[in-house]
């Protein structure tokens, strides 16, 4: 330790004693009346007021710091009750999102029911993939005990999703269109034109639209449909739309690509056909002749 540090600590607390000396002197006399006292009480006084004065500094700064730290800890409590309180509005926020969204999502689900009367509709949950590498698959909450059978249509607000594959008792496995092995009779408008869409698997969304004539005058942007030229897809359901049309077609067929007009990843519920109508196949318009 520097000795000038510990000469100033000596000399203060010689002061000190002196201070405490003087103020014990002067209560031993009790002469408060006389002359004599009043001149060791300012002689005292002057001696002790840097002490006191140093001494309110010091009972200051502790009294500063005790209040600082008191304060620091009252923060803490409430930075922490705020972001409580802040976790559980978020935590509220989501799900009033969430039901919002399926709120959102239902309406749509009894719009197309009432949009669309010649279809019994029963609505179903997407739980699970299959113990598969396919991610063109879903597993349903509903089975056969709730009605589904294989062969049932799964659509959305958008259109057409895919059809049952599996029942359990209690649950459902739907192909989507995507899925490798699935092909749908199409229906290109407005021209009417004809052709065969088939999935390409779990990692492109697109759909492989072939069979189109040489002559069919397609192109971006146009809608397909379903044909209804079979017992299963009922006619007019939309598939998507023409997102590219391979240039290096045939004089006898064209191949395009259709974008589907769901985006199937985000799916929550599905809508499944239980009882359906089959349309004729001339039920939509041909307005170019072309036969089915």
């Amino acid at each position: 330790m520097p000795p000038n540090f510990n000469q100033k600590k000596d000399r203060f607390t010689q002061l000190l004693l002196v201070g405490v000396l003087c103020i014990v002197l002067v209560i031993a006399l009790d002469v408060r009346t006389s002359t004599i006292s009043s001149t060791i009480q300012t002689i005292t006084r002057e001696i002790m007021a840097p002490l006191q004065d140093w001494s309110a500094d010091v009972f200051s700064w502790w009294k500063d710091m005790f209040d600082t730290v008191q304060n620091f800890r009252t923060l803490k409590e409430e930075n922490a009750a705020l972001r409580e309180h802040n976790t559980l509005l978020l935590q509220a926020y989501s799900r009033l999102e969430t039901l919002e969204s399926e709120n959102r999502r239902l309406r749509d689900m009894i719009q197309y029911q009432e949009e669309n009367l010649q279809y019994e509709i029963t609505i179903a949950k997407i739980i699970g993939w299959p113990n598969t590498n396919w991610s063109s698959r879903y597993i349903l909450n509903l089975g056969s005990t709730s009605g589904i059978q294989v062969g049932m249509i799964a659509v959305s607000k958008q259109g057409v999703l895919g059809k049952i594959v599996n029942v359990t008792t209690n649950t459902a496995e739907l192909m989507l269109l995507t899925d490798e092995l699935t092909s749908v009779g199409a229906r290109v408008l407005p021209g009417g034109y004809l052709g065969i869409a088939s999935g390409q698997g779990a990692n492109t969304s697109s759909l492989k639209l072939t069979l189109l004539p040489g002559t069919a005058e397609i192109q971006v942007g146009d809608k397909v449909v379903t044909s209804g030229l079979s017992d299963l897809y009922p006619a007019g359901l939309t598939i998507g739309i023409i997102g590219k049309i391979d240039p290096k077609g045939t004089g006898m067929h064209q191949t395009a690509y259709i974008e589907p007009s769901e985006e199937f990843t985000s799916l929550f519920e599905v809508m499944i056909l239980s009882s359906v109508k089959i349309s004729q196949p001339n039920a939509i318009a041909n307005p170019n002749g072309v036969t089915p």
